[in-house]
């Protein structure tokens, strides 16, 4: 994403120079912070995959690419497909997705389940 400020006129005054100098400046100094900042992101969403999901990242098809550019939103893409696919096939990607939704939110603890066992259930059902 690049900001373009206005074109400046041939015939333009000081003043409508120095404002478009300085719009320029700014615009730079923002592209350059964005650039940083998704590269920031970008190492921090791939630091809290867990290794099981880094790996299978790292084995995706589009993942050389991915990591040359550092680009956030197709790591983003790639966790996606992973997370609600199976494996390569993505046929049924919406229906597996509205599954694992469904899923998560219908645990309930059961009747004699203590508190314990019912967290680590939620946890389990919560990676997959």
């Amino acid at each position: 994403m690049t900001f373009a400020p206005l074109g400046l006129d041939e015939d333009a005054t000081p003043m409508q120079k120095e404002m478009w100098r300085i719009r320029v400046n700014n615009t730079i100094k923002h592209e350059e912070l964005l650039e940083v900042n998704l590269e920031a992101m970008y190492k921090v969403v791939l630091s809290i995959c867990d290794p099981v999901l880094k790996d299978q990242v790292c084995k995706h098809k589009d993942y050389e690419d991915i990591e040359n550019k550092q680009d956030m939103l197709g790591l983003l893409q790639c966790i996606e497909r992973i997370m609600h696919t199976n494996r390569d096939d993505d046929t049924n990607m919406e229906y597996n997705h509205v599954v694992a939704i469904t899923n998560y939110y219908q645990v309930q603890q059961e009747r004699f389940q203590s508190l314990q066992d019912y967290h680590n259930q939620f946890i389990a059902d919560r990676k997959v």
